[in-house]
C-alpha cells in the first residue's frame, strides 16, 4: 500500500487517489496472559461455585464462554478423558482434553447441584 501510495502521489502527482488508498491493517496485539497466581486469584475471588465451576471449566478446557454454557452432561467422556463442543466456532465440533483434576471439579459440581440439563 504504502509503494502505490507512493507512486500515484510522488511519481504521477495524483493526491487525489493517494487518499483513497488505504493504510496497511496494523497487527492486533495479543492479549496479556495470566500468571498462575494471578488465575489462582481471580477463582479464589468468585463466591459463586456454579461460577467458580464455569470459569474453572472455560480456563482448564480452553473453551469460549457460549462453549461452556452450552456444555451438557453427555459431552463429558470421561472414559476417553475428553469434552466434546458441539457447534463450536464455525459451527464445527471438536474435542478438547479433559484432566483428572478438571473430572473431579465437574463430578464435584454435579453431586453438588444435580443440573438438571446444563452443565456446569
Amino acid at each position: 500500500m504504502g509503494a502505490l501510495r507512493f507512486f500515484y502521489g510522488a511519481t504521477l502527482g495524483r493526491k487525489d487517489v493517494v487518499e483513497e488508498i488505504p493504510y496497511a491493517r496494523r497487527a492486533d496485539k495479543s492479549p496479556a496472559a495470566l500468571t498462575g497466581d494471578d488465575v489462582a486469584r481471580f477463582l479464589k475471588a468468585v463466591s459463586d461455585f456454579k461460577m467458580r465451576t464455569i470459569f474453572i471449566t472455560i480456563y482448564a478446557a480452553g473453551l469460549r464462554v457460549s462453549e461452556a454454557v452450552a456444555l451438557t452432561a453427555k459431552d463429558i467422556d470421561s472414559a476417553r478423558m475428553v469434552i466434546v463442543v458441539r457447534q463450536g466456532k464455525g459451527r464445527k465440533d471438536r474435542y478438547v482434553m479433559l484432566s483428572e483434576q478438571l473430572l473431579a471439579i465437574l463430578r464435584d459440581y454435579w453431586r453438588r447441584m444435580r443440573p438438571r440439563q446444563c452443565m456446569p
